[in-house]
């Protein structure tokens, strides 16, 4: 047995569309959050659908605000991608200084890499 649900996202759209009208990115977001709260679709796919129904119907607002929000999506996507990048890498480097200390048993090696370690761990608290 199937079950098909009907949800009515027509105001959020409208809403939608009006700030896209308006070029008002912040509301028009505000939208997409609803839309995507009622349909639990996540707002990459809901802002693609709304891409393809605006170019296929030639509502051009509508398509430059989905494609302005989902640019800003990804731009915050890279951005939080470059930040667990710089944190591994400062864990590994940190991984190999702590390895190295325990080997060594030279206070000048020590002090070296205790300085490093504290240069890792302030790269990751300047990402975060």
């Amino acid at each position: 047995m199937m079950f098909t649900v009907s949800i009515d996202i027509t105001e959020a759209m409208k809403g939608f569309s009006k700030f896209a009208e308006q070029d008002d990115i912040t509301h028009a977001m505000d939208e997409i959050m609803i839309i995507c709260k009622k349909t639990t679709m996540p707002p990459r796919d809901v802002l693609k659908q709304i891409k393809f129904a605006a170019k296929k119907n030639n509502i051009n607002a509508d398509y430059r605000m989905a494609s302005q929000i989902l640019e800003q999506l990804e731009q915050e996507h890279d951005r939080y991608l470059r930040k667990s990048e710089v944190i591994e890498n400062a864990v590994e480097d940190i991984k190999v200084g702590l390895d190295e200390i325990s080997k060594s048993g030279n206070p000048a090696w020590i002090r070296n890499f205790i300085k490093a370690i504290k240069l890792d761990l302030k790269e990751i608290e300047d990402v975060l």
